[in-house]
């Protein structure tokens, strides 16, 4: 991660060499904000976390989730997902899992607000009398927001994320996008309620770059570097301690599926990487991948529905 910055400055020159023509050519993109997208998704993104007790001891924590499933509807500007996960089978542990995210889509500009719980973790890697220690209270909440610009009108991260669009021609662009969340991770500890409280911002030069096959297939690699501030307050009984952090991260992404007027399929591979300048208490695992699975059907929209989203815009314009 000491490379990041470099990489993201980098990223940026290139990046702004590399834009097509910004006039808008309607040629690159069929729209379909008209119909109803519905599409699910299942992914192997697990929830981790890396567990400071005291300069000596460091164990990690793993929420029970091998899977999550998500529901998405899209229409219009408006877009709403739904994530959960089934209980594991081969282990007795049980943890419960909630990701609600709304969008946004006005223009160029793609806005999203995230709320997510995850609660019941165990620990990994150690094997006491044949089972893993159990954290049942130990629980994260995070409320999240990103907000991003696509600087090049030729080219649909509606598309690539959402599939509200049709990429027809290939093309790339630099996207920066700035996130911003606060997250709440707690346990108790002999009777003790331990909290810590994070506040994080953070700006993104991400850049995708699809490649159009054959009509109806593509692939899109991305890259994303950012760097941010993260301010966390701890707290556990008499002890509280405030830090101010510097932060690094990456992500690597490889898109590549299928679309057409009615159906869209495929699949996404990730590789996340993330740094602190200074070590918490309780810190997010710094590298991981995971990949994802999706599958969707776009159809027309009902009468009444499209009446009360016409009226949500005449009111949104007022």
């Amino acid at each position: 991660m000491k490379y990041s910055l470099l990489v993201f400055f980098s990223c940026l020159t290139i990046c702004s060499y590399s834009q097509d023509e910004t006039q808008n050519d309607s040629t690159y993109i069929t729209s379909f904000k008209h119909k109803i997208m519905l599409k699910a998704n299942i992914n192997t993104q697990t929830e981790s976390y890396s567990i400071q007790n005291n300069d000596t001891e460091n164990f990690n924590l793993t929420a029970n989730n091998n899977f999550k499933f998500t529901a998405s509807a899209n229409y219009e500007f408006l877009g709403l997902s739904i994530g959960f996960s089934p209980k594991a089978r081969n282990l007795p542990y049980k943890t419960a899992f909630q990701d609600i995210t709304l969008r946004l889509f006005l223009k160029q500009w793609i806005q999203s607000f995230q709320y997510r719980r995850v609660r019941g973790f165990f620990r990994d890697g150690e094997i006491l009398e044949a089972t893993q220690s159990e954290f049942p209270d130990f629980k994260t909440i995070s409320w999240n927001g990103a907000t991003s610009y696509v600087m090049n009108p030729n080219f649909s991260l509606k598309h690539v994320l959402f599939n509200t669009e049709w990429q027809r021609k290939s093309v790339g662009s630099f996207i920066p996008t700035l996130r911003y969340g606060y997250q709440r991770i707690s346990d108790r500890i002999e009777g003790d309620k331990e909290a810590q409280n994070i506040y994080s911002i953070s700006i993104a030069s991400d850049y995708y770059y699809t490649w159009v096959i054959e009509n109806n297939w593509f692939v899109t690699p991305t890259v994303s570097p950012a760097i941010g501030l993260r301010y966390t307050v701890y707290s556990l009984a008499e002890i509280s301690e405030q830090n101010t952090l510097f932060t690094t991260a990456l992500n690597l992404g490889l898109y590549f599926g299928y679309t057409s007027p009615e159906f869209v399929a495929g699949a996404v591979f990730n590789f996340d990487s993330n740094a602190t300048n200074s070590k918490n208490r309780t810190n997010i695992i710094s590298d991981r991948s995971y990949a994802k699975l999706y599958f969707g059907y776009r159809f027309n929209a009902s009468s009444g529905l499209k009446k009360r989203v016409k009226w949500l815009k005449n009111k949104i314009k007022n």
